[in-house]
């Protein structure tokens, strides 16, 4: 008897993003497989984010009032009908055989519960700098979970995974969702990592304020703390505030950006 082909949904949460959507929904199109659906979860956009998405036949919008990517994803993988959620953000540029790689990683481990990737800054002059702080430091978190983390611009869990965990998540914006979903999901089964699935991403939250950036990198902490043990939540401390130095890098990095841009437009 032939096992089950599995089917893959991609589930956007999008608030004001007409700026990127197109070249995420554009990468979707140029899949070496296609997946069973993709939804679009317009979070009260006031742009052409809907206008944009409803231009690609094989979109699907549907609406979440609640304010905050948290319900929004929510809202998403409530409405798939695929057996992989597969969950990446509108800036999120995949490769082409991204849809390909998540497939076939639950299809060869029945435990696995979820898998997460990299990411391919596209935005930042110092590429392999951002890159190589991001990638060491998702790394650490993890080992001071005591389980891989899910990263939200790349992951993917199984359906019956969600079903299992949706009543438990925190539903709540002063928290980090994917790390939340990785600590209610691991009891499920084992998080998976993919090496060679880097999504090219935005790194625009490091441009922002620096108050508004710690505050932003602060909801890993609370979600530390409500989810993890004391000395897990010490240690991810530790860990946090080891990364502070990395707050005037981008701050550079931001400077350097803008430098870039003022060049191009004169």
């Amino acid at each position: 008897m032939s096992k089950k082909t599995l089917v893959l949904s991609i589930v956007i949460p999008a608030y004001n993003e007409e700026g990127y959507i197109s070249r995420c929904l554009d990468s979707i199109a140029a899949q070496t497989l296609s997946p069973h659906e993709v939804i679009v979860v317009d979070n009260n956009s006031i742009d052409k984010t809907v206008e944009i998405a409803q231009q690609y036949p094989f979109v699907k919008v549907i609406h979440e009032k609640r304010q905050h990517q948290v319900f929004a994803q929510a809202a998403g993988f409530n409405e798939a009908t695929g057996d992989i959620l597969g969950r990446i953000d509108a800036d999120s540029i995949l490769p082409p055989d991204w849809v390909e790689k998540i497939i076939k990683a639950f299809a060869d481990d029945p435990k696995l519960v979820a898998v997460t990737g990299g990411a391919d800054p596209y935005d930042v002059p110092l590429k392999w700098v951002g890159s190589t702080i991001f990638h060491g430091y998702i790394y650490l978190a993890g080992a001071v979970a005591g389980h891989r983390l899910l990263w939200g611009s790349n992951c993917a869990i199984r359906a019956s995974g969600w079903h299992k965990i949706k009543h438990k998540v925190l539903l709540r914006p002063d928290i980090w969702e994917d790390y939340d979903m990785s600590f209610c999901l691991r009891p499920q089964g084992s998080i998976g990592y993919i090496p060679n699935n880097k999504v090219g991403v935005s790194f625009r939250a490091m441009h922002t304020t620096f108050r508004r950036h710690v505050s932003y990198q602060f909801r890993s902490v609370r979600t530390f703390y409500l989810r993890a043990n004391p000395l897990r939540m010490f240690l991810f401390c530790l860990l946090w505030l080891w990364t502070l130095p990395v707050y005037p890098l981008a701050a550079f990095d931001d400077w350097l950006l803008k430098r870039r841009e003022a060049k191009t437009k004169t």
